[in-house]
């Protein structure tokens, strides 16, 4: 098997699993929170899951041949380690250690790990690293965070830890990837990511400075 169709399959794997997980995340803070609330969680999840899937079925093999500029691969391999740090401000905050130990090790190991396989696939354009990129997004989605809330609720009461923390970093890291390696249509990628990414901001400061919604 190339190493192409080991992506794409490990990308669809990641498509399956992040539907999974927002679609949950946003059941549960519909019926936690005001419907105003949940709207913005629910277009989110289906404008990011609809990228995913549409960098995965419209390319062409004529799309490939023509590159991406390096401005539009800066800017999606930028949003895939900035997506799992927003991910991770909106849990713990500004604290290194998070809620277990596992987190610490996302945090301060595992997110700048990610980054520099990013800046080395910039330059060299490497198919292993891209892969292994692709690879290494599933890390953060091991369960382990034990804050319990409207996102993290329901897996906590079933399997005593929440794999959700990450999942919109998780989604953001899906679109990146799957834009770089098999679509041509950087700009909706970009766009949904960085309301991706601006979203998790608002949310990190709305709760941690103002405690809303919680």
């Amino acid at each position: 098997m190339s190493l192409d169709n080991i992506q794409r399959a490990l990308l669809w794997v990641a498509i399956v699993i992040a539907a999974i997980l927002l679609v949950r995340f946003a059941i549960d803070f519909t019926t936690e929170m005001s419907g105003l609330l949940a709207a913005p969680f629910w277009l989110l999840t289906i404008a990011a899951l609809s990228v995913a899937l549409k960098n995965m079925v419209r390319a062409s093999r004529a799309d490939l041949r023509i590159p991406l500029s390096r401005g539009k691969r800066a800017l999606l391999l930028a949003m895939i380690p900035l997506g799992f740090l927003a991910s991770s401000l909106d849990c713990a905050g500004l604290d290194l250690t998070g809620c277990s130990p596992f987190c610490a090790i996302i945090r301060t190991i595992w997110i700048p790990a990610v980054a520099i396989g990013c800046v080395g696939y910039f330059f060299t354009g490497s198919k292993y690293l891209i892969l292994g990129i692709s690879a290494m997004i599933f890390a953060p989605l091991w369960p382990h965070c034990v804050c319990f809330n409207a996102g993290n609720g329901w897996w906590i009461e079933r399997i005593g830890a929440s794999p959700t923390c990450y999942a919109w970093g998780f989604i953001a890291g899906v679109i990146s990837l799957s834009a770089l390696s098999f679509s041509r249509k950087a700009w909706p990628s970009i766009l949904v990511n960085a309301a991706i990414i601006s979203g998790a901001t608002i949310f990190f400061v709305s709760h941690h400075y103002f405690h809303y919604p919680w």
